[in-house]
């Protein structure tokens, strides 16, 4: 199972970067929205990362398409 979070070691392979500070500063430049946890590290939602970079998270099955069949 996921986890909810993007995890430390995958914001540093995302950014580059180790110290919490230039994480952040990195993730807000590209327009993330981060928050900072009691430890002073980035936190960022991996639902929000997702769908900023492109991906598809959360289609129901409302939101799914079928092709129209009475067109034909």
């Amino acid at each position: 199972m996921a986890t909810i979070n993007l995890t430390t070691e995958e914001i540093i392979d995302i950014t580059g970067r180790c110290k919490p500070s230039a994480q952040i500063r990195w993730l807000q430049r590209m327009g993330f929205v981060v928050l900072r946890r009691a430890d002073g590290k980035p936190l960022i939602s991996r639902a929000h990362f997702e769908a900023k970079m492109g991906g598809v998270v959360g289609l129901s099955k409302a939101q799914t398409y079928e092709p129209n069949f009475g067109a034909i």
